[in-house]
């Protein structure tokens, strides 16, 4: 196990709006603010969701795509950095639902489209966490050494 404690340096409250993609616009605000890391829960409305699901047998995320307007029931991850490049690396999934009340969940990906309004909470920590190339899963995993 790795782990990591540091505390709260602020909390961020974020509105998207019609038409915004949850990845991009979430990237370009910790662009904005040069946020360090942090946790984010949100809520809101999609018009169009695309989450995604990892193979582990082919190393890589399937992608489901919805093209429907559905509620954002819950949506959890956090904010790193890539530890060569120092890209954000926001790790969200999200629980979507339709007007039956059916759900369908998965990783973000981008193509993750605001309907109404997405409402995001930002924690944002005292340090950069950051994510390193595991070749094992093909994935950024998160370095807490």
């Amino acid at each position: 196990m790795q782990s990591k404690f540091d505390e709260l340096k602020g909390v961020h409250f974020l509105r998207l709006v019609t038409g915004e993609d949850v990845l991009e616009s979430i990237i370009e605000y910790c662009k904005e603010k040069n946020l360090l890391s942090g946790a984010i829960y949100g809520l809101g409305a999609v018009s169009k969701a695309s989450l995604g699901y990892y193979d582990l047998d082919k190393k890589t995320y399937l992608e489901n795509k919805f093209d429907f307007n559905a509620e954002i029931l819950s949506c959890t991850g956090n904010i790193s950095k890539n530890e060569e490049t120092a890209h954000y690396i926001p790790h969200i999934h999200m629980i979507i639902g339709d007007i039956k009340g059916s759900t369908f969940g998965g990783h973000v990906l981008p193509g993750t489209i605001i309907s109404v309004t997405g409402e995001f909470t930002i924690f944002e920590i005292n340090s950069t966490i950051t994510r390193k190339k595991d070749e094992e899963f093909n994935l950024y995993l998160l370095n807490l050494q």
